[in-house]
């Protein structure tokens, strides 16, 4: 290899690098949504990660963007140096995929590579097999909740096929063009490492691209799609002021429950503070009629013997009247 090829190798690494670090989920979500898909849901710029938050127009047209840029990105070069052929395809099909995963605007915090891989294979020699490859994989994506087992499905199944491609076509340089596919999955698998964690753990996310897919296409004629992408095109600092809107009305509401509540309390206090004072006067006047009750008794009691005593001297004054009253006739 003279000077002149490992030049050409280093510029080839250094441009595919430089346009990985290119990423169209950041630019679709800013320029329709006004928003940073990094601060959303999972964090990650990429194709699933736009789904879950914006609908399957917009993750589909990220998809396509990204498989465009890596496959064309790759083909140039190969049509520029036809010596190199499918060595300098690959070469730049790795230093693109660590620009679009490690880009250096970004802090080296990039998508996971799923979408790239693909066009990098959709471009290739065999991009027959990987379009076949592709539509069974969306079918079976119908079915399957798990959006990092049909990456695996779709990105292992092309790794293969292309191996198995490049040995039996006898194809130049065939055992180098091996190592690099197998390094392109193997990086795959390492920026998927949390997604493994989760699977093993049975805590990965579920998406229900059938949904999403069925919105879109099945719809009645005069039905309205009502999709992320379409729902209120605001910039961020509007956004933000909403949700500083929304959390005083949720605030006004706690407040107005509360005072609510605690008028209900003062009413429920009032009453049986009222309730009590009746209560006290009912058992007062009982026992006030109880006291007069009581004092008519005793008064009566006290009269009765009065009226006997009377009764008895007047019977003895009618008694001695009589007696006198023999006593003269005699």
């Amino acid at each position: 290899m003279t000077t002149t090829d490992i030049l050409y190798f280093i510029l080839v690494a250094f441009v595919s690098y430089f346009i990985g670090t290119i990423n169209f989920s950041k630019i679709l979500a800013w320029q329709t949504k006004h928003k940073d898909i990094t601060k959303l849901g999972s964090g990650n710029p990429g194709t699933m990660n736009m789904l879950r938050n914006f609908g399957f127009i917009l993750a589909f047209a990220t998809f396509i963007a990204e498989v465009i840029k890596s496959g064309l990105t790759c083909l140039v070069f190969k049509l520029l140096l036809p010596q190199y052929d499918q060595v300098i395809y690959f070469v730049s099909a790795i230093f693109l995929m660590i620009g679009y995963n490690f880009p250096v605007w970004s802090k080296f915090k990039g998508g996971k590579g799923v979408a790239c891989l693909a066009g990098i294979f959709l471009f290739s020699n065999l991009w027959y097999v990987a379009m076949a490859w592709f539509i069974v994989c969306f079918i079976i994506f119908m079915f399957v909740e798990y959006g990092s087992v049909i990456s695996f499905i779709y990105t292992g199944g092309l790794t293969i096929a292309y191996t198995i491609y490049v040995w039996l076509a006898k194809v130049q340089y065939a055992w180098l063009i091996t190592i690099f596919v197998w390094a392109l999955f193997i990086l795959i698998l390492v920026r998927h490492h949390s997604n493994i964690k989760r699977l093993i753990n049975h805590t990965e996310n579920k998406i229900n691209f059938r949904a999403h897919v069925v919105k879109v296409f099945c719809h009645k004629k005069g039905e309205q799609i009502i999709d992320e992408q379409f729902v209120d095109n605001k910039p961020e600092k509007e956004i933000i002021v909403t949700d500083l809107q929304k959390k005083e009305e949720n605030n006004n509401d706690s407040e107005e429950v509360k005072t609510e509540i605690n008028i209900e309390e003062q009413n429920n206090e009032n009453n049986s503070d009222e309730e009590i004072i009746i209560e006290e006067e009912n058992i007062s006047k009982l026992n006030n009629e109880d006291d007069t009750n009581n004092h008519d008794e005793i008064n009566i009691e006290k009269e009765m013997p009065k009226e006997n005593i009377s009764e008895e001297e007047i019977n003895k004054d009618k008694n001695i009247i009589n007696t006198d009253d023999s006593a003269t006739d005699k």
